[in-house]
């Protein structure tokens, strides 16, 4: 099936019924026990965290609660990292761009999400815990986000998701939906 249409700005009503159906899709093709990873990106002010809220609404109430989200914003380097590099003022004023990302490991923890393969409620579990990034202190916060070996979809998010620079340019492969 082809990728989705969905343009720069995203529109809530519209992208988040699209992505429904292809969800549902999914989860009629893809094996029971394999992940499956949708791949959301754009612009700042572009709506993906306001599509990804709502379609995690909609999902919810369909009884869909199998679900979680991946943000990018938790691979931001550092201010102490960025501090540390060739250019610390630039590295800093720019925060945001994609140098300031650690893309290897952002793009690594997929490739490990992906491999984990999905448990049901009476098997054992494994969580793999993720860095977020709290907007107020404007930095991360290790180990914020937990996902269970039980979650079946990802919702991965961010500006850079589907960057075709390298390593970011591998989220391609790794995504059913983008």
């Amino acid at each position: 099936m082809p990728a989705l249409a969905i343009g720069p700005v995203l529109h809530p009503e519209t992208d988040v019924h699209l992505l429904q159906n292809r969800i549902a899709s999914l989860r009629d093709t893809v094996k029971p026990d394999e992940r499956i990873i949708i791949a959301l990106a754009g612009a700042p002010g572009s709506r993906k965290s306001t599509v990804t809220a709502r379609l995690l609404a909609e999902l919810n109430c369909r009884g869909v609660k199998d679900v979680a989200v991946v943000p990018m914003d938790g691979f931001h380097y550092p201010k102490a990292v960025l501090a540390t590099l060739l250019d610390p003022i630039r590295s800093l004023s720019r925060r945001g761009a994609p140098f300031t990302f650690d893309a290897a490991a952002f793009v690594r923890t997929v490739i490990t999400l992906r491999a984990v393969r999905v448990t049901e409620d009476d098997d054992p579990t494994l969580a793999i815990w993720l860095p977020s990034f709290d907007h107020a202190v404007q930095d991360l916060v290790p180990g914020d986000i937990c996902i269970s070996s039980t979650v079946r979809v990802l919702i991965i998010e961010g500006n850079y998701t589907l960057f075709s620079q390298p390593p970011w340019s591998a989220m391609a492969e790794l995504a059913h939906e983008k």
